[in-house]
């Protein structure tokens, strides 16, 4: 019998959870809809119909991320309560099945649920603005090829890695916590930058965003310098190791329960 995995264990599992949770989850998403609902509704009021896209972009990023990382990071809330947790922890299933049905249900299913209701929210709204008529209507396409919408996705990915760490390491106020320390690294992250481009750039730096750019004051000059094109796809791969790493450390750290 394999320890780690089995299909029949998994879909008992799977299927066990959505038993118990269904009914919290699609009161989560009648919540989404009304704020989509809201939000979107109120933009239309104020441009008197449609809605940019670049308006609807930004709605589409604040509400994936922030109810994405809210969500992600109550998964295993129930190892925080010591009655669910003893019950969870004698289940006859091993931890990478737990883990794998927190991980489907925080980063693919999760993801599959906003987009429909965003885009049927959005819609929606968009018809009515437009007075019914379904003909003009500007719907922002997130897989555009033409932009860099996509990059939405690689976002959640690292918050989602994040808050599915902090979800397993803190056992109360998961969300809260996770952030608290996110916002610590951040903060080191800009604290430590400035010096550290002092030192490796014989110019006087006015500016020194990490990851984004440099500003070099010279000579009653002023010249910000961007990462070229070519360092993207390195920026691309590390940022992929780092939220593999994450996810990886999240499920070991799942494996030190005990009951």
């Amino acid at each position: 019998m394999n320890n780690t995995f089995s299909f029949r264990r998994f879909s008992l599992l799977f299927s066990k959870h959505t038993t118990e949770y269904y009914k919290t989850y699609l009161l989560s998403v009648a919540v989404l809809l009304g704020l989509l609902a809201a939000i979107l509704g109120f933009s239309s009021y104020v441009s008197g119909g449609p809605i940019h896209e670049k308006a609807q972009l930004a709605i589409f990023w604040v509400f994936l991320l922030s109810a994405g990382s809210i969500f992600t990071s109550m998964v295993f809330s129930d190892f925080g309560d010591k009655r669910k947790s003893i019950s969870m922890l004698t289940l006859p299933v091993s931890h990478f099945e737990k883990y794998l049905v927190a991980w489907l249900y925080s980063f693919v299913i999760f993801q599959l649920i906003f987009l429909v209701s965003f885009y049927a929210v959005d819609y929606l709204v968009l018809l009515i603005g437009n007075s019914g008529e379904s003909q003009g209507l500007k719907i922002m396409n997130v897989f555009s090829a033409e932009e860099d919408y996509k990059l939405v996705f690689l976002f959640y990915a690292i918050l989602h890695s994040l808050a599915f760490l902090g979800a397993i390491f803190f056992e109360k106020i998961h969300f809260i916590k996770t952030a608290f320390v996110v916002l610590l690294l951040c903060l080191l992250a800009v604290l430590v930058n400035q010096p550290i481009a002092d030192a490796l750039f014989d110019v006087k730096l006015e500016k020194v965003v990490p990851f984004v750019s440099i500003g070099i004051q010279e000579g009653g000059h002023y010249y910000q310098i961007s990462p070229l094109p070519s360092i993207e796809p390195v920026m691309f791969g590390l940022s992929l190791a780092c939220i593999g790493l994450l996810w990886i450390g999240a499920y070991f750290k799942l494996k030190e329960k005990e009951v």
